[in-house]
């Protein structure tokens, strides 16, 4: 028995699938990263952009509308940019592809080189139109061979088609640029995919000196049903025989039909990026596996098949990255999160390559992004921030396979407005570890250079709380890794021996960089390492290289130190380890390698004073109006300093006021809880009339300022 369906309702249905995913257009420019196409364009376009940024391609490209197509894009071959095109493309020729950023700028390639773009994951019944647009503006001699640049263009699919692009002759474009093409493009229609969905451009020179690339325009003519996705293909877990690594991607179709049958397998190869051998055939519960000893020293990546019911094909088969070298099971593991503490002098390859060393092999993951607390990590991992790299830590911790867990909050987390939330996600991001017997350690970094080193009392106890209070809901106690202490011992011990010629300073980026207030340079960072890998393998560092990276964000150079002084630094380190409380081991308590004599810290030079107590009743503002003559600038105020490097606050005083007893008296604080009347070390009092002017230097802890008014 046949049925029919009514001819209005297939109209309805063709609408309905064209309006739910489906996409007609897609633009790419080709070139240079400063000259990206930003969407949308003034025809209303969103383009996709491969720059020598991203040289190999885009996974999923964007239609013109905005939406994501399925359709991949890769580029093989030497990528090679410059910005010599037209910047006066024709509208009524080129359409939308008339954008000056796309048309001004291309890849180029020169001799035999070929360029080859391969369009992949496009439905076989799918019906194409390709546009494709090149420019130079030609500056060579007239008369001569070079005048005329001409790029030959080569698509194949289910059937194959060549034609030539005249780029630059004299003459062919307009002022300003009357040698370069603005107008002709080397069209293909039609077009279709070839039975695997995929459709090759090569590009090739066939006169003159180059060949170019400079934008393409794909367009589909039909309806279809377009094959799915599998995208942000990735596997976590350490990289270790014996750990399970768990492979992870995102299923998406452009007509939002249902995952059914979506394969996975795995791959081994002798070096990452090299085409890798099948090691477990594709099948749909294939998405763990386990390196054994065959895999040691090898490289292991996932392969995911995206499969629906209602394509004709499977998606492109999209694979994870490279993992590996995969290591013995006997290799120690940890993974790091952290801002740029962590991030610019590279303290996990650092520790790593003490570690092989002394025959300490260890393997590092990292979830680092400059400039943001573990909110920022818990909620977004490495997307976005100005400088990051890694993994997202979330998935790699909860695979299990990290033996050591070492926690960076942000600069400031341990100051009294932000410690709670310190505690809250050190708390959720240890919970990710707790059933896997992974030890926690929390990096306790140092004060600012424009802080005291007495600072690091307070940056020391903020810290043990923090990791008393997380570890009393844990069966393994947090660590304290006490990179911020070690350094303190390492100033306190300048002036004597080998440091006689070293201060605070010698150990910040504050002194080639003085607008740096945070970082640590070469010589700084190599003490952080060290205490990092004593706290981690429970060694001496003494003997260690007198080595580090360079701890700027930008480069990963090799800077080396004096000898003498490195190995003094190490035993200095070693000393404040292996005495630490909770850094070693909870008890304090360990297998001790190496144990040095005391190092007698000198005196703190700026003791706590004795500090007020708050009152228990309200401010009353009648007394603040009288006291300050009801006048708002006659309050305390920040003002500019005449001397460098310094605060400055003034205030004005009401003389009647204080003939009637009234008292005004400056507080000083650094934590805005625990205020002190005494008045700091340096600090210069200066009244004229009856304005008070205070000032006091940057390197003072004390930063908060108020004026306690009491009448009699």
């Amino acid at each position: 028995m046949k049925s029919y369906i009514p001819y209005p309702l297939l109209i309805v249905l063709g609408f309905l699938r064209l309006s739910h995913g489906q996409v007609s257009t897609v633009y790419v420019d080709f070139g240079a990263s400063n000259h990206q196409t930003v969407s949308p364009t003034i025809h209303g376009h969103v383009w996709n952009n491969v720059s020598d940024q991203n040289p190999t391609g885009v996974s999923n490209l964007v239609s013109s509308t905005g939406q994501l197509t399925g359709i991949s894009l890769g580029v093989t071959g030497t990528v090679q940019a410059n910005p010599f095109g037209t910047t006066v493309p024709n509208v009524s020729t080129m359409g939308g592809l008339a954008v000056d950023s796309a048309t001004r700028d291309w890849f180029y390639l020169q001799g035999d080189q070929t360029l080859t773009i391969t369009m992949s994951n496009m439905p076989p019944d799918g019906v194409y139109r390709l546009a494709l647009f090149a420019s130079r503006d030609w500056a060579g001699t007239v008369g001569t061979d070079d005048e005329i640049r001409v790029t030959r263009f080569e698509v194949a699919g289910l059937t194959q088609d060549s034609k030539l692009l005249t780029t630059s002759a004299a003459g062919i474009g307009i002022s300003p640029q009357p040698n370069a093409n603005r107008s002709s493009m080397a069209v293909f229609d039609p077009l279709r995919a070839n039975a695997n969905g995929v459709l090759t451009i090569t590009v090739k020179r066939s006169r003159g000196a180059f060949g170019y690339l400079g934008a393409l325009r794909l367009e589909r003519m039909n309806v279809v049903n377009s094959p799915p996705s599998a995208i942000s293909v990735n596997a976590s877990g350490s990289p270790r025989i014996g750990s399970v690594l768990t492979g992870r991607y995102t299923y998406w179709d452009a007509e939002n039909d249902p995952e059914s049958g979506t394969q996975f397998f795995w791959e081994r190869s002798t070096t990452a990026g090299a085409t890798g051998v099948r090691i477990v055939e594709p099948s749909t519960t294939a998405r763990t596996y386990t390196p054994g000893d065959a895999d040691l020293g090898r490289y292991i990546r996932m392969g995911v098949i995206p499969r629906s019911n209602l394509a004709q094909l499977p998606g492109t088969t999209s694979y994870s990255r490279w993992m590996g070298p995969i290591v013995s099971r006997e290799t120690r593991t940890s993974f790091h999160i952290g801002s740029s503490f962590t991030l610019w002098p590279d303290i996990p390859r650092q520790i790593r390559e003490m570690g092989l060393v002394t025959n300490n092999p260890l393997v590092t993951g990292v979830q680092l992004t400059s400039g943001q607390g573990l909110l920022y990590h818990w909620n977004n991992g490495v997307d976005g921030g100005v400088f990051h790299s890694g993994l997202p830590s979330r998935l790699e911790l909860a695979t299990g396979t990290w033996d050591i867990f070492v926690i960076q909050p942000f600069n400031s987390e341990w100051k009294p407005n932000s410690v709670t939330q310190m505690r809250e996600y050190v708390q959720r991001f240890s919970s990710l570890v707790e059933p896997h017997n992974t030890q926690v350690y929390l990096y306790c970094a140092w004060p600012w250079y424009s802080e005291t080193v007495g600072t690091q009392t307070d940056i020391n106890a903020a810290f043990e709380q923090v990791r008393a209070a997380v570890s009393a809901q844990r069966n393994r106690p947090i660590l304290i890794i006490p990179a911020g202490q070690a350094l303190r011992a390492c100033i306190q011990s300048c002036g004597t021996g080998v440091l006689a010629r070293y201060t605070r300073e010698d150990f910040y980026r504050n002194r080639e960089d003085r607008t740096d207030n945070l970082h640590l340079n070469h010589l700084g960072s190599y003490i952080s390492a060290l205490t990092h890998y004593a706290t981690i393998f429970k060694t001496s560092p003494v003997g260690l290289p007198a080595q580090a990276l360079d701890a700027g964000f930008q480069n990963d150079n090799v800077v080396t130190f004096d000898p003498l002084v490195a190995r003094r630094l190490q035993e200095i380190v070693w000393y404040v380890v292996s005495t630490y409380p909770n850094a070693l081991s909870v008890d304090g308590s360990a297998n001790l390698s190496y144990i040095l004599p005391p190092v007698i810290p000198p005196a703190i030079v700026e003791p706590d004073p004795p500090f007020v107590r708050e009152s228990i009743f309200p401010s009353d503002p009648q007394l603040l109006q009288h006291a300050f003559s009801n006048a708002r600038d006659s309050m305390p105020k920040a003002s500019l300093s005449t001397v460098p490097m310094s605060f400055t606050v003034e205030y004005t005083v009401n003389s009647v006021a204080e003939s009637q007893g009234i008292t005004y008296t400056p507080h000083w604080s650094y934590d805005l809880q625990r205020w002190t009347a005494t008045q700091p070390t340096d600090t210069v009092i200066r009244r004229s009339n009856d304005k008070v002017t205070i000032s006091w230097p940057y390197t003072s802890r004390w930063r908060y300022f108020r004026v306690e008014v009491v009448k009699p």
